[in-house]
């Protein structure tokens, strides 16, 4: 099909066929959603290969007489607006597909062939997806197209407009990365928030800790705990909920050094991807345990917050830079001891603003330290997961999550502190 865009007689090829589908395609929507209704339109499968030949010979000619032939067949579909208004009909649809019907002859003689085949497919996929599109516009709370714009300012607006270069001895970290960490995170998080929002509404307790777990396994371990306390007998399938989530901030920080310190991801992903997997392994047994023990109920759908705020955004840059003017001091003064003290008291805070400072700041110290330093960070903050899971939980799982979380917090630690 791509030899015949390179010949004029290929091109007319073209432009019939894809006018044609395009007007089978409508005469289709027209029968499926409208097929009781008295219809305004320029026809369908003849009027629409017309219309397609007619944009091809008035370009052939001359560009100007295609811009005069749409601004024509432009009026007389304004004629028949105004008879569509006074039946009470005001969709347009069928003007948009036969102007985007007209542009093919342009499109194949000017663009890639893939241009003309993708503005195709996607015309089609719009017509054909009418029930599927108002279900989920039904579904989408006006909110989320707010946070949507959120996310673009965050990255397309902000991002490129920061410079480059570090602030200062005492900040070792720029604007830009600065920023870049906030979008990052911020991203993770909301499409977390969002997968398990839409795709997985009804999902059950094991998909709540995997997907609470990408954002945010503090927030997930609080709130499983806390709705273990109304569903005392699947104690062992919210341990394992709590323990998944858990396993993924593994992942999750695996992936975030991953993206900003490549050589600090080569000495982790080693420490990390065995302590997921274990942690996963542990959360598999009591998985069965609830098969073979447990009693099955059906979970009431919980209120899932939207991660992504621009308040939070600015607190999470300002305790990024608060974080890297500490942990700067600390190494200067205190050195690779300090650090490791440093990180494990940040552990029992949100982790992620001191995580990503360590990996995108100039500091006086290796990689492997660094490395370190997120481990213990890590571990300590199980043991807060673990605290929380304790006082918060239904007494049977709360005591559960907290043995393993401290169990793996203390193996963390350990790691960090004597492996590298």
């Amino acid at each position: 099909m791509i030899l015949l865009q390179h010949t004029l007689w290929g091109q007319l090829v073209l432009v019939l066929l894809f006018s044609f589908l395009t007007g089978m395609e409508l005469r289709d929507y027209h029968q499926q959603f409208h097929a009781d209704n008295k219809q305004y339109s320029f026809g369908t499968i003849r009027t629409y290969a017309f219309t397609g030949l007619l944009g091809f010979v008035f370009y052939l000619i001359d560009p100007y007489l295609y811009l005069a032939g749409f601004l024509a067949l432009t009026s007389i579909y304004l004629l028949l607006y105004w008879q569509k208004l006074h039946a009470e009909q005001s969709s347009i649809l069928n003007y948009l597909v036969w102007a985007i019907t007209y542009s093919y002859a342009p499109l194949v003689m000017t663009q890639p062939l893939w241009v003309l085949a993708s503005v195709f497919v996607i015309s089609v996929l719009l017509l054909g997806s009418k029930t599927a599109i108002h279900a989920m516009a039904a579904k989408l709370d006006g909110s989320e197209v707010t946070t949507l714009a959120k996310l673009v300012l965050l990255s397309v607006v902000i991002l490129p407009l920061l410079p480059h270069e570090v602030i200062n001895q005492w900040i070792p970290v720029s604007p830009f990365k600065i920023w870049l960490a906030v979008v990052v995170v911020s991203s993770i998080s909301y499409l977390g928030y969002i997968s398990q929002r839409y795709f997985f509404p009804n999902q059950g307790v094991l998909l709540t800790g995997i997907f609470g777990g990408i954002y945010s396994s503090t927030a997930t371990t609080v709130a499983l705990s806390k709705k273990s306390v109304d569903y005392p007998r699947l104690s062992y399938k919210m341990t394992a909920a709590i323990l998944v989530a858990t396993g993924l901030m593994y992942l999750r920080l695996l992936g975030i050094a991953a993206v900003f310190n490549w050589q600090v991801a080569l000495n982790l992903w080693q420490p990390m991807t065995l302590l997921a997997l274990l942690i996963f392994l542990v959360s598999f047994v009591f998985v069965r345990l609830e098969h073979r023990h447990g009693v099955q109920h059906q979970i009431t759908k919980d209120e899932h917050h939207n991660p992504l705020e621009l308040k939070i955004a600015f607190v999470f840059a300002g305790l990024f830079v608060l974080m890297a003017v500490i942990t700067q001091a600390i190494t200067q003064y205190f050195g690779e001891e300090g650090l490791r003290y440093l990180s494990l008291i940040v552990g029992f805070t949100d982790i992620d603003p001191f995580v990503l400072s360590l990996l995108n700041g100039q500091y006086h110290t290796t990689g492997e330290m660094i490395a370190s330093a997120v481990l213990i960070a890590a571990g300590s903050n199980n043991l807060l997961k673990a605290l929380y899971a304790y006082v918060i939980g239904e007494p049977k799982s709360g005591t559960y999550s907290a043995i393993w979380l401290i169990i793996f917090g203390l193996i963390t630690i350990a790691l960090g502190w004597f492996y590298y």
